[in-house]
């Protein structure tokens, strides 16, 4: 987005070094990727893995492991607490469905509409 980690720290009000440790995270609290999304303008999807596409470079996940992931989202956030864990031996289909009913709850989108 042609920033440069300081400008992007001075817009989120961190340090330009949270932005850098940021950055090289494989796990970033959702509230702070909810910072940057928006500031940057993007929704929280945005910061997650995309899906396996299918092309050579690979690197991307399964829809099974996407649904994983926003699942352990939803599973973290405090505010929801239905009880459930992300590893817990539910369906890819009912987590999606839980997964869905969180993105309306909250406003969010954790998962492509494509995920279907």
């Amino acid at each position: 987005m042609d920033l440069t980690q300081q400008e992007l720290a001075e817009q989120i009000g961190m340090s330009q070094r949270a932005v850098s440790y940021v950055e090289k995270q494989v796990w970033v609290k959702r509230s702070t990727l909810e910072k940057y999304g928006r500031v940057l303008g993007r929704p929280l999807s945005y910061f997650l893995r995309p899906y396996d596409t299918g092309d050579a470079a690979g690197g991307g996940l399964t829809r099974e492991e996407a649904i994983q992931q926003a699942f352990g989202v939803v599973c973290r956030d405090p505010d929801l607490g239905f009880g459930s864990r992300p590893n817990e031996q539910l369906s890819p289909e009912i987590k999606l469905d839980i997964i869905r009913l969180y993105e309306r709850y909250k406003g969010i989108s954790l998962l492509a509409p494509d995920a279907e």
